[in-house]
């Protein structure tokens, strides 16, 4: 199989059965053998149901996973990684911000010899103070303390030699966030990454969960641990650069 789309969501009830669709269309008209594989992050409302009837509609096309509980958004991102079946995993935020229609462009970025492909969301439609957030710590930490010329690591569209991606140790322990490092990690462990520009829509229905005046303290807290526990990769990483 070419490739899985991993949507991770939580409470989408409104996003997931149209975006699911969409995936597929895509599929069938580019005549890519792929799947939806469907991470449930313990939803409270009806989305586990309308994953599981995805599931039954599509057989062979749509799978799902369900966390008992919501255990952040890394650990979604682990459980699609583990249960990818396509040799590409395509990792996707499921609030409909991202084109479903750009998922042949990864491919083919892949197909080009890079490990790791990402989005960059150029003209984004989030908050004015999310956007200065992630400015700033694409600006002070990925590109200045990583040296990676990436301009948008937080993007929720990006995709990996799943092989390669299962490979490089992503693990959540001990961490609020570790999703916010995973270029890092990627470029720790020698994959090369490329990154592409994507279009970027307001969600159409549910809400983020995401709190803007916790986020910077958290990342701050997680960036200490991802220094200390890869002390001596990021030292030949920057000796490399």
């Amino acid at each position: 199989m070419k490739c899985t789309t991993i949507l991770m969501l939580k409470n989408e009830e409104g996003n997931i059965g149209p975006l699911t669709e969409d995936i597929l269309a895509v599929y069938a008209d580019k005549k890519i053998e792929g799947e939806v594989l469907l991470v449930d992050d313990g939803s409270t409302d009806r989305s586990s149901e309308i994953c599981d009837q995805l599931t039954k509609d599509h057989p062979g096309l749509v799978r799902a996973v369900h966390h008992e509980k919501n255990l952040g958004r890394s650990y979604a991102i682990r459980t699609g990684f583990k249960n990818a079946k396509g040799e590409v995993s395509i990792i996707m935020d499921a609030d409909r911000q991202y084109e479903p229609k750009q998922i042949p462009m990864f491919l083919a970025k892949i197909d080009e010899g890079y490990d790791v492909v990402t989005g960059w969301r150029k003209e984004r439609t989030d908050t004015f103070i999310r956007r200065f957030i992630s400015r700033t710590y694409n600006r002070f930490i990925i590109r200045r303390k990583f040296k990676l010329d990436i301009k948008d690591q937080n993007s929720g569209f990006k995709a990996f030699r799943t092989e390669k991606a299962v490979a490089m140790g992503f693990d959540p322990e001990g961490y609020q966030g570790l999703h916010r490092f995973i270029l890092p990690l990627a470029a720790l462990k020698g994959l090369k990454i490329a990154e592409v520009p994507i279009v970027h829509y307001d969600r159409p229905s549910g809400k983020s969960y995401i709190k803007f005046y916790t986020v910077p303290f958290i990342t701050l807290g997680d960036f200490s641990k991802f220094k200390k526990d890869h002390k001596d990769e990021i030292k030949a990483l920057r000796n490399k650069k």
